[in-house]
């Protein structure tokens, strides 16, 4: 069976060359890639408080249903939204629930390790309010301060639905210097909203390039099988 590489992330599914993928986080470059490689892509966005209205997903928040039928998909990729969604419990049993058993969900989500520290999201915030000057991201306003997960963390969310595969390390966190440099220019220098596409644009590139590394340790990345349906 024909190998599909996922861009950003150190790992590749043994799919169908027409699977139908569901991504949820990335950018449009990420979706390209995967139709370019013969896959159907579509984009959706959890329930990160405004980032669903930016995405142009009309829910309002938190977005516990997906508007797809059971069992539509090959496979699921979740690029780092888990870590800010309201409830992640509820964002893997849909993941589980729209696709096929025996399909994959691919998972990458921020450790909880030694290169935590640089999280641009949190980073950003403990600046602010240190500070008392300029405006939080609004990807936050759900959760306040983005989760970073243990190996067990993920192994205990997900087993309900899901059989692990395979995880592992990846990533040194230049996606999120970027998004941290942005940010103080933008939100904390000039107090302004201006910036905030180049905020949420920008460190897409480093992550499809670092994420791709199966070293470093600020994401971890998982490969998962839906378990058969009860």
């Amino acid at each position: 069976m024909p190998t599909l590489t996922i861009p950003g992330l150190p790992l590749t599914a043994d799919v169908d060359p027409l699977a139908t993928i569901l991504l949820i986080g990335g950018d449009r470059q990420t979706a390209m890639t995967l139709s370019r490689a013969g896959a159907r892509v579509d984009r959706h966005a959890l329930d990160t408080g405004p980032l669903v209205q930016v995405c142009g997903v009309l829910f309002t928040p938190p977005v516990t249903i997906w508007p797809f039928p059971d069992a539509a998909y090959d496979v699921v990729v979740l690029l780092d939204e888990l870590a800010l969604t309201v409830q992640e419990e509820a964002a893997i049993a849909e993941a589980a629930r729209v696709l096929r058993p025996g399909g994959l969900l691919l998972l990458r989500a921020p450790a909880a390790g030694r290169l935590a520290w640089l999280d641009g999201y949190n980073a950003f915030r403990y600046v602010r309010d240190t500070t008392r000057r300029g405006r939080l991201l609004p990807e936050t306003a759900g959760v306040g301060w983005r989760r970073h997960y243990q190996r067990q963390d993920l192994s205990d969310l997900l087993r309900l639905h899901f059989r692990v595969r395979e995880m592992r390390d990846a990533g040194i966190g230049l996606s999120d210097a970027a998004r941290l440099a942005l940010s103080l220019f933008w939100r904390w220098a000039l107090c302004s909203q201006r910036g905030d596409a180049a905020i949420r644009r920008v460190p897409h590139g480093p992550a499809r390039l670092e994420g791709g590394w199966a070293v470093g340790g600020y994401w971890l990345v998982v490969a998962a099988e839906r378990l058969p349906a009860e």
